[in-house]
């Protein structure tokens, strides 16, 4: 029994510890693509297999005890030892320094992932009930996934419009908390191109879990080219590309609260958004209507003057205004998240919604026989505020 004990663990330390100095996924983990990776997963490994042994020794001597020492009939009970010197100390020493190499391995790596190097690339990163918004060095902006260079310091710099949050890249192996009202931060280094999941892991509303974006890591000189493709992806598009710019980039952030065909959400449904503006069929919180609101003022609210793109716009700006009856005030605004080009795309995309979705909600690709100067005409009124005010939430 004790050799079999031993070749289990002989083959699971052999089995884990190789996949891990190779790089691959194990039973416990995913593979690994950062540089501090194969550290952590080694220091793991280490105290698994630290357990497994322990386990096997108190589970064998627990059995062998209990029949070697059994209550038996007509058995002289002699006297037990009180005090066995050598033992006592070889059981209090040993464990002690397995406990202490424990402890100088996860203080060295902690310290290790608590300083960023100097040339670390910065992305600042801003969670948000249920999304996630990456912000390059030249302007470039991602929603829900962000694209990386491989083999090259990144440091997440953190912050979140709201609740807490948790920064999670299972294959880098690092965690970070997203805190409201202060910076956190998180490094790493990417060691293999490819695609990587990102999550939410801290719970954070009934969106939690679909809290996700994906990480995508480049070799250098690729990763030069897409920043750079980013940075000025929606603003060399014309304009009739928008809507699908929106619906395939953008929509994503919202998708969460927002759903497009109709099914009730955090928010309210994009589906039928842009007729219901035009009737001014809302109803606010404060006990107003958009259609008294159409009728007031200077005619911010009119439709026929804008105001239907005016309350989309101000809607994504200044979300907490007016607040749309039977929602919460829990739409963060995405002022300065978005630039003035990617709002307008947003409104193109909800006002022609039929265009870029199913029924079913899924993505329509545009088709590959559209020319720019095809449905040119007609897209700058969906698209062009009047001016800027309070928002009401969509």
């Amino acid at each position: 029994m004790i050799t079999l004990v031993a070749d289990i663990i002989q083959a699971e330390a052999l089995g884990t510890l190789g996949a891990t100095l190779a790089g691959g996924a194990t039973y416990w983990m995913p593979e690994q693509a950062s540089e501090v990776a194969p550290k952590i997963d080694w220091l793991f490994e280490f105290i698994n297999v630290i357990c497994y042994i322990f386990f096997g020794a108190i589970l064998i001597l627990t059995v062998g005890f209990s029949i070697a020492y059994r209550r038996r009939k007509r058995v002289h009970q002699d006297k037990s030892a009180t005090h066995h010197t050598a033992l006592e100390v070889t059981w209090t020493i040993v464990p002690l320094l397995i406990v202490i190499v424990m402890f100088y391995m996860g203080m060295t790596g902690y310290m290790y992932l608590d300083t960023v190097p100097e040339n670390a690339y910065e992305v600042r990163v801003n969670g948000q009930v249920w999304s996630w918004t990456f912000q390059h060095p030249n302007g470039a902006v991602e929603g829900n996934q962000v694209t990386l260079p491989m083999d090259r310091p990144v440091q997440f710099i953190m912050t979140s419009s709201d609740v807490l949050h948790a920064v999670f890249i299972p294959a880098f192996r690092v965690k970070n908390d997203v805190v409201p009202g202060r910076y956190r931060t998180l490094w790493f280094t990417a060691t293999k191109p490819g695609e990587y999941q990102l999550m939410c892991a801290e719970y954070c509303g009934k969106g939690h879990s679909d809290m996700l974006a994906r990480v995508f890591v480049l070799p250098e000189e690729e990763f030069q080219i897409e920043i750079a493709r980013l940075a000025q992806e929606y603003m060399d598009l014309p304009t009739e590309a928008l809507g699908y710019y929106a619906a395939d980039k953008l929509y994503p952030r919202c998708a969460s609260c927002h759903t497009v065909n109709g099914d009730p959400g955090t928010g309210p449904s994009f589906k039928g958004l842009w007729e219901r503006t035009q009737a001014g069929e809302q109803k606010f919180t404060n006990g107003a209507t958009l259609s008294q609101l159409q009728k007031q003022g200077d005619g911010f609210y009119d439709p026929a003057m804008g105001g239907v793109q005016n309350y989309l716009r101000e809607s994504i700006l200044y979300p907490q205004k007016l607040i749309n009856e039977g929602y919460g005030p829990v739409m963060p605004s995405f002022k300065g998240q978005l630039k003035e080009r990617q709002v307008d795309a947003l409104i193109m995309m909800i006002r022609e919604l039929e265009t870029y979705f199913e029924p079913d909600g899924s993505f329509k690709p545009q088709p590959e026989n559209t020319t720019p100067a095809e449905g040119a005409a007609g897209t700058e009124e969906a698209t062009t505020p009047k001016q800027d005010g309070g928002s009401p939430e969509a």
